[in-house]
């Protein structure tokens, strides 16, 4: 078989997709025999072990034989024959979805005969588990948690290896290494594999949108599988069988290995958006010539340890004692990582001290100065810094995939967030100065009356006048400069939005052809931001100045009058124009960079009442075909924090 074995795979995926009913699971079956050569066979059928231990009919098992034919279904599988089950459907929602994972840790738990031993040969006894139905019922999102949740509570022994949803896209896990971004697919492990070495390995579950190429994923997996359970068996190349599938995944939960080798969740404390490791120490000669960096991860009951440069791990891991001589050593592009060790940071210290005292090598803390500097008065739990700062900066790490090409969309976004937050400053500071005008006034402190005339002892008209200039031209700027640069890093052009009325028709008529939703949302901010522009430009170009405060009888003493911008209280106006503003900022950058995420993955909107507390992000990634509703971006006049 050739290359074309990824059409040939590409169009029984389409066979099977058009099966209904009864006819799913024999479809399916007579699909999987077309290719899977000897000495394999995909039956309806049960397993059972050694110990009488007997699993539910499976619509698909697929198994090794020396029987030629095909035998009456279904079929008794030995569990030492057995190379996988998939729990076949054509619709599943939540309730199946549990029972399919039962299913498959019931047939997990057989018990096999230990795999002979045979130097240089990969050997595999496992039994893969595939949870597949044609169609679902709801969001692939909820079947994900639902994964999660249930992996939580279940031996990572028994999980299902991959859930495919044959016209949207598989959920499965991948395999990532400290300090790097690539993932990798992660196959289970050999039995017995992991019993003396702990892998340093982050498994995560990925979902990706394979849509019409579902088959294909499904079954370049489960070939790489079989080839490692029958060396030697007739197969495609499981490669080949990939070709032309798309790469792209959304990263969920992140499990690690404990030192009993079990997989379990990642201390939500380590997550990357959480945990500042500190810097490495270097190790350098006696000259002061960098040799390596060497720093401690901890991981669930134990420890990992992390090298950079040319010294050789296994040399220093001796300095930690007997019990890391049995340990090994993970060689990465631009790392030595240990496997897992039972050791802490308290033992990675007595490391560093006896490699100063025993050896002709000096250690030392990184010399480079950090500086750890307060950024504002609320952290991940305020809706502001969710959404705005960690929110929006976690889709563009989608589309920027690459570090390296993000600095042009980096210096606009943050030229913009920088100058909102002195924007929100200068709102708060007015609002809050009349307030507590207004306050003194009515209670007496600064204002009375003799005779018919009114006594104010406090004028706070030149500093209003400053700070409402301070917002007019920070608020401007963070909206005419700021997100039009921003739009541009994304291949968007606004910059009609800031001009005539005329320029302003021309242009959102254009982008209407183009991206109807933006020109419309443009057509309503347009409404707002020319007041506020109208606004800054009176006091740049036409010398206009905040009126002053006034001040009236009233039936309960004195009454102060606040000025007017554009027909509105100055409050008033400040905290319209800060809202509108914030609300702009967020669901254009979102909505720019939903434009160009990778294909198959979209953004979708989480409900309000839904929001974590300690990080209300209001956007999160979802598959754009079958997971969660696609968020569009439509102008509202609700509150920031109401959305």
């Amino acid at each position: 078989m050739g290359p074309q074995i990824s059409k040939e795979v590409y169009d029984l995926g389409q066979e099977l997709a058009a099966a209904t009913g009864s006819d799913v699971t024999s479809v399916f079956n007579r699909i999987l025999n077309r290719f899977l050569g000897w000495p394999f066979k995909a039956v309806t059928g049960w397993a059972t072990d050694s110990h009488s231990q007997r699993t539910e009919t499976f619509g698909t098992l697929i198994h090794t034989t020396s029987r030629s034919g095909s035998p009456a279904e279904p079929v008794e599988v030995p569990a030492d024959a057995l190379a996988c089950a998939i729990d076949v459907s054509e619709n599943i929602d939540l309730e199946h979805f549990h029972a399919a994972y039962e299913r498959i840790a019931c047939v997990k738990r057989l018990k096999k005969t230990p795999a002979p031993q045979a130097k240089g040969v990969q050997l595999t006894t496992i039994t893969l588990g595939i949870i597949f139905a044609i169609n679902e019922v709801v969001p692939v999102e909820k079947l994900a948690e639902a994964l999660d949740r249930l992996n939580r509570q279940t031996p990572s022994t028994q999980w299902p290896d991959m859930v495919v949803l044959l016209s949207k896209g598989t959920i499965n896990y991948a395999v990532q290494f400290p300090g790097e971004q690539e993932l990798g697919e992660f196959l289970p492990p050999a039995e017995g594999s992991i019993n003396s070495y702990i892998p340093p390995i982050y498994v995560i579950i990925v979902m990706r949108p394979t849509g019409a190429y579902t088959f294909n994923k499904m079954c370049s997996f489960l070939i790489a599988h079989l080839a490692l359970f029958s060396p030697g068996a007739k197969l495609p190349n499981w490669a080949e069988v990939l070709r032309g599938t798309p790469k792209e995944g959304i990263a969920l939960s992140g499990y690690q290995y404990n030192l009993t080798g079990q997989l379990l969740p990642v201390p939500q404390q380590f997550y990357n958006d959480r945990y500042i490791p500190p810097p490495p120490l270097r190790i350098e000669d006696r000259q002061g010539n960098l040799l390596s960096t060497l720093e401690f991860l901890p991981w669930q009951d134990g420890g990992v340890v992390l090298l950079r440069g040319k010294l050789p791990l296994e040399g220093l891991l001796i300095f930690l004692g007997k019990e890391a001589l049995k340990g090994r050593v993970v060689r990465r592009p631009h790392a030595q990582i240990s496997y897992v060790l039972p050791i802490t940071r308290a033992n990675f210290s007595e490391m560093v001290e006896r490699i100063q005292k025993q050896s002709n090598m000096v250690v030392r803390r990184d010399s480079t100065k950090w500086v750890v500097q307060k950024f504002a008065d609320e952290g991940s739990s305020s809706p502001f810094m969710a959404r705005l700062f960690i929110g929006n900066l976690r889709l563009r790490d989608v589309v920027f995939g690459d570090p390296t090409k993000r600095d042009e969309f980096d210096q606009a976004y943050e030229f913009v967030i920088m100058t909102l937050l002195n924007t929100r400053t200068s709102s708060e500071g007015i609002i809050q100065m009349l307030a507590q005008h207004v306050r003194k006034v009515s209670q007496g402190e600064i204002a009375r009356i003799h005779g018919g005339a009114i006594q104010i002892d406090e004028s706070i008209d030149r500093e209003l006048r400053k700070h409402v200039e301070n917002f007019l031209n920070s608020a401007v700027r963070a909206l005419k400069q700021g997100m039009q640069n921003v739009a541009k890093a994304l291949q968007f052009d606004i910059g009609f939005l800031f001009q005539k009325p005329k320029p302003f028709a021309t242009g959102v008529a254009a982008l209407q052809t183009s991206d109807h939703l933006l020109a419309e949302y443009l057509r309503e901010a347009r409404k707002w931001s020319e007041r506020l522009l109208d606004s800054r430009n009176a006091i740049e170009h036409k010398g206009w100045m905040l009126p002053r405060v006034t001040y009236s009888h009233g039936s309960g003493g004195i009454r102060t009058g606040q000025p007017q911008i554009s027909g509105q209280p100055v409050s008033e106006f400040v905290k319209f124009m800060m809202d509108r503003l914030t609300c702009f900022v967020e669901e254009v950058t979102a909505h720019c960079l939903q434009a160009r995420m990778p294909a198959g993955i979209s953004v979708t909107e989480i409900p309000l009442s839904q929001r974590v507390s300690e990080m209300p992000e209001r956007f999160q990634l979802t598959l754009a075909s079958g997971g969660m509703p696609v968020w569009s971006i439509t102008y509202h006049q609700s509150a920031f924090e109401e959305t």
